[in-house]
Order: structure tokens, then C-alpha cells, then sequence
């Protein structure tokens, strides 16, 4: 929140750098999208069409979460169903998408433990996200943002084990060429030389 302090869900909130923040959370959205373009092909079938689709969700979701604060000026104008709604799908999208990016892990470039990391983040992330709306529906408030990070940190999680993952497959690639063997025997190298 970029306003005067204030107590918004149950918490004082004071944020004089919350420009900032909702500045990232557009970028890191923004990104999330165009990386997820860049790295899958929907033309390839189910799986990228799921994960591109998922991305696009979660990327949506965050820069909404970063252009809708949620402040009581919010709450009073009606405006933090926007807040809520990119919230939530965030939440939703974001995990469920580190459980599909860990389900074809090996396709993708991702070890087996990055991709049972990934699906383990992405399944922690689900089972946190009741809890957190528990939470905020039945209107005990009780720590808020710390059920919030419980739902949210897996997403990260299973965002840098893919980026890492990708990046790692990229260097590797630049830097060990494939060889192609053109002949199988060295009979066949003396028959063509």
C-alpha cells in the first residue's frame, strides 16, 4: 500500500516503498507471461498449451495484485474484488502450474529432484491456500501474511526452479554442441575417405 499508514485486514500496514513492490509484482507478472511464451510452444501440444495457459493466469493475476492495492480505499470503492480476483488466481494458477512444469520436468530440462522440488512446492502452495482463505473469510484474520507467504513463496519457488532449470539447459547446450557421428565404424570412415 502506497498511502498513509492504516490498518487494513486485521494488520497495521505502513508501507512508504509500496510503490515499489506493486511496481514488481507488474514486472514479475509482465515477464512471467513473455517468459512462458519464450520457453513453451503451445503448437506442441497439451502440456504447453496447460502451462502457457497457467502462466498467463498467475502473470495476470500478480500485475493486477500490483496495480489494485488492497486498501481500505479499495475496500470502501469497491475496487479490491480486482485486488482479490488477481489474488486469488494467482494463487491458484501459480501452484498449480509448479505442479504441471514438475510433471514433465524431464521434457522441460528439469532434474528429477528440481521436478519433485517443483511439485512438492506447487502441492504445499494448494494445501495452503484454504487455510489462508479460512483465514480471511471467516473474518479471524489471525496473521494473514503469513498464511498468504504459504500460498505464495511455492509459486516463486517453483518459478526459480524453472528458470534456473531452463537457463542451466541453455548454458549447457552453448556450451557442449552436439556431435554428430557420421560414420558408425572406422571400416565406414576407410570405406568414405
Amino acid at each position: 500500500m502506497t498511502g498513509p499508514p492504516q490498518n487494513a485486514f486485521g494488520q497495521v500496514a505502513n508501507s512508504p516503498l509500496g510503490a515499489v513492490m506493486d511496481t514488481g509484482w507488474v514486472i514479475y507478472g509482465t515477464l512471467l507471461i513473455t517468459g512462458a511464451f519464450l520457453v513453451f510452444d503451445p503448437r506442441k501440444g497439451a502440456r504447453p498449451i496447460i502451462i502457457v495457459t497457467l502462466a498467463v493466469l498467475a502473470g495476470a493475476g500478480v500485475a493486477l495484485v500490483g496495480i489494485v492495492q488492497g486498501s481500505n480505499a479499495n475496500v470502501d470503492n469497491g475496487l479490491i474484488a480486482l485486488h482479490t480476483y488477481g489474488a486469488q488466481g494467482v494463487m491458484l494458477a501459480g501452484n498449480i502450474m509448479a505442479i504441471a512444469v514438475g510433471a514433465g520436468g524431464t521434457r522441460i530440462g528439469l532434474t528429477r529432484r528440481r521436478s519433485i522440488a517443483s511439485i512438492t512446492a506447487g502441492t504445499a502452495g494448494l494445501t495452503a491456500f484454504p487455510l489462508f482463505m479460512t483465514d480471511v473469510l471467516t473474518g479471524w484474520m489471525w496473521n494473514i501474511g503469513l498464511f498468504e507467504r504459504a500460498v505464495i513463496y511455492p509459486i516463486m519457488i517453483g518459478h526459480a526452479l524453472l528458470g534456473s532449470s531452463v537457463a542451466a539447459a541453455q548454458r549447457h547446450r552453448a556450451t557442449h554442441p552436439p556431435t554428430h557421428t557420421l560414420y558408425r565404424t572406422s571400416r565406414e570412415l576407410r570405406r568414405y575417405t
